[in-house]
């Protein structure tokens, strides 16, 4: 289930005493640019045009026609960076004079062409649409395209931080960015913009909160999966407790019957393929491989801008009449839908489970079009909904973690000559396995948080405020410093082995009262 990760990040060069003068310089100009506009100075962490130096940053952000594409550069962000970015995506997605945002990551480097979109660069270097043209960074390896926080940093940090400012900072620029992204559906400040995501790469943990927006398109390198309990730390504050519970609720899907699916990502630390991602409502959309990078690029710069999209023509207004109606409100974002469905092959709406190639716009008769149904139609499936459904009377029944963790190892200790059941056993053994490998305490933490964000009268909000309660006090547990310590020692976390050593031996020795400490309090 778990593959191993080839970080995407870009060694840092050395800045020269040049760079470094320009570079200040353009600070004190990004600083009056943000106080002009009444904005954090986090934002001057965001470079945005041509000449900034984006390769001292995680984060970059560029035009790109009437859109705006953001580069994921690093896969940790900083405290600031993820305030500064989460600023101007709210901005960006109320701005009426763009379509959209795309947030996107493929396998080349973005320094290299100093953070400009596919489709300019690959004019030198077309990349032949409807050809895989992905490779493997690596082995049994994915591409780490978003974390969140660099965790040992943080372990750092906290272990300095003796009124914990930095730690609440972090937490709450981490809030900010996911409801940046995710946006407002509907009122005064319903977002008018859509959000875009294409990661083509491993997402873990507080990493999500830039996949939390309209649409996300997932590549067959896409994967997701939540390592904070392996950490001795607890949920990110992006809303898991909210979303995981009720994963495939918004489109109806099969996943929606069974709370596994949200247990196993939460609990077990199992990462989520592309499948299991488009399956859930994790992943709006699956596309066939980061090549359709430059063309939605090109697509989505050349369609005109949200306050310019229009069907019909408006209705005649004579002076002093009111304010009418607008008639193409409900034919906005419309284009942007059908761009991303034309490009997908499986959409998460169950209504469209046959793939569609986006080749087939560009043929003259579609019935000469003989790639529009790939080979593997008829094979979509989810790892995960379906070791979710097999164990859907553990999940769905018992009531408590100890519960959950006692029957899966009774049905991981049976014997048959079945092949199928002898499957089954064998995942219900790795699963006890893998939540075995967790902290305890946080096993605990974050079970608690999700049997409170099940709860039907609760708010996402809500549940982002738990969770930060929650990781600031795991912030402060020793299983953090002393899993940090042990990974400081093998030269970083894809080399260190497994953890055992934590606070408690098992979740029977973790106490109701510790857990209410730690969310409650």
């Amino acid at each position: 289930m778990v593959l191993a990760v080839a970080s995407r990040v870009v060694p840092r060069q050395r800045v020269s005493k040049a760079m470094a003068r320009e570079a200040a310089a353009e600070a004190a100009r990004m600083e009056e640019l943000a106080r002009n506009a009444d904005a954090p100075m986090s934002v001057t962490r965001i470079p945005t045009r041509a000449g900034d130096n984006f390769k001292t940053k995680s984060v970059g952000l560029r035009p790109m026609g009437n859109s705006r594409r953001i580069f994921l550069l690093d896969p940790h962000m900083e405290a600031e960076e993820m305030e500064g970015l989460a600023h101007r995506i709210h901005a960006l997605a109320n701005n009426e004079a763009i379509n959209s945002i795309l947030i996107a990551s493929d396998d080349q480097d973005d320094l290299e062409t100093n953070c400009l979109p596919r489709f300019v660069t690959d004019i030198e270097n077309p990349r032949y649409g409807g050809l895989n043209m992905d490779f493997d960074p690596a082995p049994q390896s994915t591409w780490h395209v978003s974390g969140g926080y660099d965790p040992l940093k943080l372990a750092e940090t906290v272990s300095t931080d003796g009124s914990g400012e930095k730690s609440s900072y972090l937490l709450e620029s981490m809030r900010k960015l996911a409801l940046a992204t995710k946006g407002e559906e509907s009122g005064e400040e319903a977002t008018c913009v859509p959000v875009i995501t294409m990661p083509h790469g491993m997402v873990t943990d507080a990493g999500y909160a830039l996949c939390m927006g309209g649409y996300v398109l997932a590549t067959r390198q896409t994967s997701f999966s939540i390592k904070n309990p392996s950490r001795g730390l607890s949920l990110d504050p992006v809303g898991f407790s909210y979303m995981l519970p009720r994963l495939g609720w918004g489109h109806g899907q099969r996943s929606a019957k069974y709370r596994g699916c949200g247990m196993l990502l939460a609990l077990a630390g199992y990462e989520a393929n592309c499948f299991d991602m488009v399956e859930t409502g994790l992943a709006t959309h699956l596309v066939s491989d980061s090549a359709a990078l430059p063309i939605l690029e090109y697509d989505l710069a050349s369609i005109p801008p949200w306050n310019q999209q229009r069907l019909v023509a408006n209705p005649t207004r004579r002076y002093g009449e009111p304010q009418k109606s607008d008639p193409n409100a409900r034919f906005r974002n419309k284009i942007i839908a059908n761009i991303v469905e034309q490009l997908s092959e499986h959409s998460c709406n169950p209504g469209n489970s046959l793939p569609y190639d986006f080749t087939v716009t560009h043929v003259d008769d579609p019935a000469l079009d003989t790639d529009q149904v790939p080979w593997d139609a008829g094979f979509f499936s989810s790892e995960l909904v379906d070791t979710a459904a097999h164990f859907d009377k553990i999940f769905g029944r018992e009531l408590t973690l100890e519960g959950i963790m006692e029957r899966l190892r009774e049905e991981g200790s049976k014997h048959s000559e079945d092949e199928d059941e002898q499957e089954n056993i064998r995942i219900a053994k790795e699963i006890v396995t893998r939540m075995d490998r967790q902290s305890p305490l946080a096993l605990r933490v974050v079970y608690q948080l999700m049997v409170m964000g099940r709860k039907r009268n609760v708010s996402m909000e809500h549940c982002m405020e738990l969770e930060m309660k929650a990781q600031h006090h795991m912030f402060q547990q020793s299983d953090f410093q002393e899993w940090a310590a042990h990974v400081r020692k093998y030269g970083g976390e894809n080399k260190a082995p497994p953890f055992g050593a934590w606070k408690h031996k098992n979740v029977k020795e973790v106490t109701s009262e510790e857990v209410d400490a730690i969310i409650s309090s």
